[in-house]
């Protein structure tokens, strides 16, 4: 277990660091468009979708619609519907690919809280370190948050699609520091991804802490923790001791 020094504040990421898929949101919103798959089967699915994460590269910001179309994303849903075993053609696996993909545009499916996720937001609020979210989203990440009960851990919410930039600029992150009012060494970014979250977060001027419960990047230089949790019990020590 690493021994990181104690921040000021730590910048996290949203998905698949504090929340997840839900599946019982989308295998409702593929039900409306007649595709009948149960959510055990679409949570079944979820690591396997998140080891390909990268092949579904949708838009974040407005600027990255010419290359990577916001749409894009209904693709990671038919590959998510097409791994749980969705019956139906192609032509209404497509459409409700695309619905759940809608859907989440109004309203963010990512809607799952990990597992200890909340109370150890709350240990690190009570130890009086800051928290902020910077997130590659698609300008709802910040409802959700608040829907799920995360948001009263949070000071601010840095959402790509509403600033205009994202992950792996360091901008973004700049954004979130100057909202709290800290200068880059004295924060840490919790992030799932490297070339997004680490290299961005460095980019920044700030140390990074990896997500990596699938033991996905075992050759990377920067500390790597199973959850929220790993990291927390690693910065302020286990509850036992607390």
């Amino acid at each position: 277990m690493f021994q990181p020094a104690r921040p000021a504040a730590v910048l996290l990421d949203a998905g698949f660091t504090l929340t997840f898929p839900d599946a019982t949101v989308i295998a409702r919103n593929a039900a409306a468009a007649g595709v009948v798959v149960s959510a055990e089967a679409l949570a079944r699915v979820e690591n396997a979708v998140r080891r390909e994460l990268g092949r579904y590269p949708w838009a974040s910001t407005r600027a990255q619609e010419a290359t990577r179309p916001r749409t894009a994303g209904a693709d990671f849903f038919r590959r998510m519907l097409d791994l749980a075993g969705a019956p139906g053609d192609d032509a209404r696996l497509d459409a409700a690919a695309a619905l759940i993909w809608e859907r989440h545009l109004q309203k963010n499916v990512w809607c799952r809280v990990g597992d200890g996720v909340e109370p150890a937001l709350a240990r690190l609020r009570g130890a009086g370190v800051r928290l902020a979210v910077v997130s590659n989203s698609e300008g709802t990440v910040e409802a959700m948050l608040n829907d799920v009960g995360l948001g009263r851990h949070l000071e601010t919410v840095v959402d790509s699609w509403v600033v205009g930039v994202a992950k792996p600029d360091p901008r973004i992150f700049q954004i979130a520091l100057d909202r709290l009012g800290l200068a880059s060494e004295a924060a840490v970014m919790l992030g799932d991804v490297p070339s997004i979250d680490v290299e961005g977060a460095r980019a920044a001027g700030m140390r990074a802490v990896l997500v990596d419960p699938l033991d996905l990047y075992p050759g990377i230089d920067v500390p790597r923790v199973r959850d929220v949790g790993t990291f927390v019990a690693s910065l302020l020590g286990s509850a036992a001791e607390s």
